[in-house]
């Protein structure tokens, strides 16, 4: 879009980013929107984009719309509306080159400007696509911009990704971006170019570990219960995500392979976004008593049971190890539980120990305690239909 239109009829020059008088607005408005009722080419209706295009010597025709209260001046063209964009800088073509270097190195499939078909006429567009298994990455590097803040389109951007099975990344060396909650946030230094193609990156904010503690006399942290009494301790297991660096590079490889995978989580009010690896993604929601998520892969590699790998706690109903895997046999399918009993409720702090103790029903670590007090995931607890209170 642009907001500076020549009208050839009336020989006038129109910037919607100032005052319009509403009275000549509404007629330019009406007359194009019954051009338009009689299909009227945008080419013959007389408005030239009067910005960029008019300075690079193209003709380049437009329309009128009202959109929210906004008015706007939309292309005919989409080669057009892209000359309006800002140029790529250097440093986001490097880290582009830079994560499909990685990428390929280690075997997975990676490119640039990557369109995905979503429907018959929508399409999603990533900077940086990388795909492993199935599971697709899409990097998506923020720069400088003309908002001081970022876009304001993170957040639909993010969720049309998910809802396509591609993980978005979003990655950045703003500080003012990445402490946004929109979207699965990463940041680094300001690099240069050069830098960026040969230096070692290192994320300094967006990945962290989950640190579970017993609040009790003697721990270090406050108590999230009283914040505005240091002394009060509560007694229960608390979870505070904390900051860790990591490598850029092994972020690029670990999110592809699924070692590395984004988590929200509420604290007080808010929901937070960040990375984590996917064994503390696995106490995590053990923690929260939820289901763990799916490995997000395409329908194939699901079909022949293609996963991360073992989770904490999958039975088999014979208790056999499964024998199904990929073609390459380098994994097991693990396939989930289906509880026979009710969903128990494990968050009182009895719940959990700062002990890891193997798992009564499949031998695996776990912090998790029964109703009993014996060591137990509470997913395999479900599948072998404990009742509550036993």
């Amino acid at each position: 879009m642009a907001n500076k239109v020549h009208h050839a009829q009336l020989g006038i020059e129109i910037d919607l980013n100032k005052s319009v008088e509403q009275t000549l607005w509404d007629k330019l408005y009406a007359e194009d929107r019954e051009n338009a009722k009689r299909h009227v080419p945008v080419s013959q209706r007389g408005l030239m984009c009067a910005g960029i295009c008019k300075d690079a010597g193209v003709t380049a025709w437009m329309y009128l719309r009202e959109r929210n209260g906004r008015r706007e001046a939309v292309h005919e063209r989409a080669e057009d509306e892209a000359r309006h964009a800002a140029p790529m800088t250097d440093e986001h073509k490097a880290y582009q080159e830079r994560i499909v270097r990685v990428a390929q190195a280690e075997g997975f499939q990676a490119d640039c400007e990557v369109r995905t078909r979503t429907g018959e006429r929508a399409w999603i567009s990533t900077d940086t696509m990388v795909a492993c298994e199935g599971r697709r990455i899409g990097w998506e590097i923020q720069l400088p911009t003309i908002e001081h803040k970022g876009p304001k389109s993170v957040r639909a951007r993010a969720a049309k990704a998910t809802a396509n099975n591609i993980t978005p990344a979003w990655h950045t060396d703003r500080p003012n971006y990445s402490q946004r909650n929109d979207a699965h946030w990463t940041a680094c230094n300001h690099f240069n170019a050069p830098e960026i193609r040969t230096n070692p990156i290192r994320i300094v904010s967006g990945f962290r570990a989950l640190d579970f503690w017993r609040c009790q006399v003697g721990a270090t942290l406050l108590c999230p219960n009283n914040i505005t009494d240091s002394r009060k301790r509560c007694g229960k297991v608390h979870l505070t995500p904390k900051p860790r660096d990591i490598l850029f590079d092994d972020m690029v490889r670990n999110t592809a392979t699924g070692l590395v995978v984004p988590v929200e989580h509420r604290m007080s009010r808010r929901v937070h976004r960040f990375w984590v690896t996917r064994d503390d993604q696995r106490r995590l929601y053990d923690f929260v008593g939820g289901p763990v998520p799916e490995d997000q892969s395409s329908g194939a590699d699901k079909a022949v049971g293609a996963s991360l790998g073992a989770p904490t706690c999958r039975p088999q109903a014979s208790g056999a190890i499964p024998k199904t895997a990929p073609v390459d046999g380098s994994r097991l399918s693990w396939p989930a539980p289906t509880p026979s009993g009710p969903v128990l409720d494990w968050r009182a702090a009895h719940h959990w120990s700062g002990e890891v103790l193997p798992c009564r029903y499949c031998s695996k670590p776990t912090p998790l305690r029964g109703d009993d007090g014996r060591p137990a995931h509470k997913v395999r607890a479900e599948a072998a239909g404990v009742q509550p209170g036993r």
